[in-house]
C-alpha cells in the first residue's frame, strides 16, 4: 500500500504568527508606509545646483540654508529607518526560496544605508555652517574649500549608495524567486538603479521616487497582510 503525502508550496505554508509578532510587523508596515509618503515630497523640495551637476555654489545655498540643512537631515533619517525596514519585511517574506539574496541583499541595505545616510547628514553641514550671514566672506571661503575637496565629501555618500544598491538588486531577486509578491514590486524596487544617473531631487526626481516609495510601502503592506492572515513565506 502507498500513502500519498499532501505537498504544499514552501514559500506559503502556514504556521500560527503570535499577536505580538502580527503587531510588530503592523508598526513596520505603518513606518513604511508612513517614511515612503514623506520621501516624495521631500525630493521635491531638495534644491537644485544652478550650474547642475552634484556640487552647489556658495549662491545656491546661501538664500535657503535652513532648508537643505532641515532636508537633508530629514531624507537621511527617513532613509536609515525606511531602507532597514524594508530589507526586514522582505526577509520577513522570503523564509525559503530566495531567502539567501534576501539575506546577503538586506545586510548590504543596512550597511549602505547607514554610511550614505551619515555621509548625506554631513554634506548638509558642511554647507549649512559657511553660508551664515555672521560669518561675511570668511565663510564663502570655508564653502570653496569644501567644494574643493569632492573626495572627503562623497568618500562615504557613493559607496554606501552603492551598497543599498547593490543590496536592493539582491533582495529584488530574492522576491522574483520567492513569488510572495505581485512582480511589480521587486520591479518598482529595482527604480533604484538609475539613481546613479537620474538626479534624485526636483521633479526630474520623480521618475524613480515614486516607484521607489510604491514598493516599499508594498514590502510593509505585503509582510502585514502575510502575518495578519497567520501565514509566514
Amino acid at each position: 500500500m502507498t500513502t500519498d503525502t499532501a505537498t504544499t508550496n514552501t514559500d506559503t505554508a502556514a504556521e500560527p504568527a503570535d499577536s505580538a509578532t502580527r503587531s510588530r510587523v503592523a508598526l513596520l508596515a505603518i513606518v513604511l508606509g508612513v517614511t515612503a509618503l514623506l520621501s516624495v515630497p521631500a525630493g521635491l523640495l531638495w534644491p537644485e545646483p544652478a550650474g547642475g551637476g552634484e556640487t552647489y555654489t556658495f549662491a545656491d545655498i546661501v538664500g535657503q540654508r535652513d532648508l537643505w540643512w532641515g532636508l537633508l537631515t530629514s531624507l537621511s533619517i527617513i532613509a536609515i529607518i525606511s531602507v532597514p525596514l524594508q530589507a526586514l519585511a522582505t526577509m520577513l517574506l522570503v523564509r525559503r526560496r530566495g531567502s539567501t539574496w534576501a539575506t546577503v541583499g538586506g545586510a548590504l541595505m543596512w550597511l549602505g544605508i547607514t554610511v550614505r545616510g551619515v555621509a548625506v547628514a554631513g554634506w548638509a553641514a558642511a554647507y549649512f555652517f559657511p553660508t551664515d550671514p555672521s560669518l561675511d566672506g570668511g565663510g564663502r571661503a570655508v564653502f570653496e574649500v569644501v567644494n574643493n575637496d569632492i573626495t572627503h565629501v562623497f568618500a562615504l555618500m557613493i559607496p554606501g549608495a552603492l551598497l543599498a544598491l547593490v543590496g536592493q538588486v539582491l533582495q529584488a531577486v530574492g522576491l522574483f524567486r520567492a513569488k510572495v509578491v505581485p512582480v511589480w514590486v521587486p520591479w518598482l524596487s529595482l527604480a533604484i538603479v538609475p539613481t546613479f544617473v537620474i538626479p534624485g531631487n526636483g521633479l526630474t526626481g520623480l521618475v524613480t521616487g515614486v516607484p521607489m516609495a510604491a514598493a516599499a510601502a508594498a514590502l510593509g503592506y505585503y509582510a502585514w497582510r502575510r502575518y495578519a492572515w497567520r501565514r509566514y513565506a
